[in-house]
């Protein structure tokens, strides 16, 4: 891939091309797949209840997703905040790409660059402009930042962004196999569990409402980490050009990841969960992997290595 610059765009940002188009097509295909089916799951509990095996499939899958995103793609594969041993890190990139928001490259590829620019030109998915930098209104902002910017004509070049995992064996697996994940995600493994457990029946409702709607859920979570979680919430930390919030709710959905303030402070840390009353699910399982040892390298925040209390944070 080569970067190419047009008005208003920053470097590593490629606009227009093949690569566009082919970034459009598996975007639309993923949200047909994920609002069609999720429209069938509705419909589906409109007619069935579900019972224990559609329900304990998709609590288990929703929290297995949520810790391959958050601990995995996030922390650990664009932020570098702890090392691993290759199971692990197989078992984090494997969860993470179960959650079917694209391969691990280009997820990291778009987060590094949400952070290089964030909330100024270069940014892919800011409340307050688009991929070209131009300002948006509220309602088109807030669209854009949630899953419009999956279909603009922009694309976060890997060479600038991602580089290192370009040469990195396991995440170039998982980047060549990743319809192969998103599919055992949505149809192959909540099939066989409904299927094993229930027969066809139950091989139907846990596709629908354990695999695809809960991967609909899932990423409409982290969705809003872009758009509400820049828009609503509080500021511990006034970051210049910054509109990064701490969003309790966000927080709550997403096992810790709507401190989004807190990260974008620091955002290497493996812990963003600063008060008490801040959990941090993520940063918690990550500590306890490392008191186990099978994490180690972890990254401390910066404020919390002050070890000094904290005030409530400035409300918005």
């Amino acid at each position: 891939m080569r970067n190419v610059e047009g008005p208003g765009t920053a470097t590593g940002v490629i606009v227009g091309g093949p690569i566009v188009v082919r970034k459009r097509f598996e975007s639309g295909l993923l949200l047909v797949i994920n609002a069609g089916g999720s429209a069938l799951a509705l419909w589906w509990l409109a007619l069935n209840e579900p019972g224990p095996i559609e329900l304990s499939y998709f609590a288990v899958s929703a929290c297995v997703t949520l810790v391959g995103m958050g601990v995995g793609l996030h922390r650990h594969f664009s932020h570098r905040s702890f090392e691993c041993g290759p199971v692990l890190r197989f078992a984090l990139g494997a969860a993470g790409m179960m959650a079917c928001q694209g391969s691990i490259v280009k997820w990291v590829a778009n987060h590094r660059r949400h952070h290089t620019h964030v909330d100024a030109p270069g940014d892919p998915h800011s409340p307050t402009l688009d991929g070209h930098g131009q300002p948006l209104s509220f309602l088109r902002g807030m669209v854009h930042a949630h899953l419009g910017w999956l279909f603009d004509d922009t694309i976060s070049d890997f060479e600038v962004y991602a580089r290192d995992l370009l040469d990195d064996p396991l995440v170039m697996f998982f980047h060549r196999t990743r319809w192969v994940w998103f599919c055992a995600s949505f149809f192959v493994l909540p099939g066989l569990f409904g299927y094993l457990l229930g027969g066809v029946e139950h091989a139907i409702g846990t596709i629908l409402i354990g695999g695809i709607l809960r991967t609909f859920l899932v990423l409409n979570a982290i969705a809003s980490l872009a758009s509400i979680g820049h828009t609503y919430g509080a500021r511990r930390f006034e970051l210049a050009h910054d509109h990064s919030r701490n969003n309790a709710l966000l927080a709550l959905l997403t096992f810790g990841e709507g401190w989004h303030n807190n990260h974008h402070r620091h955002p290497r840390a493996a812990h963003v969960g600063l008060a008490w009353y801040e959990v941090d699910v993520n940063g918690a399982l990550i500590h306890a992997l490392a008191r186990m040892g099978l994490v180690w390298n972890v990254v401390p925040h910066l404020a919390r290595r002050r070890r000094r209390d904290f005030e409530p944070a400035l409300s918005s």
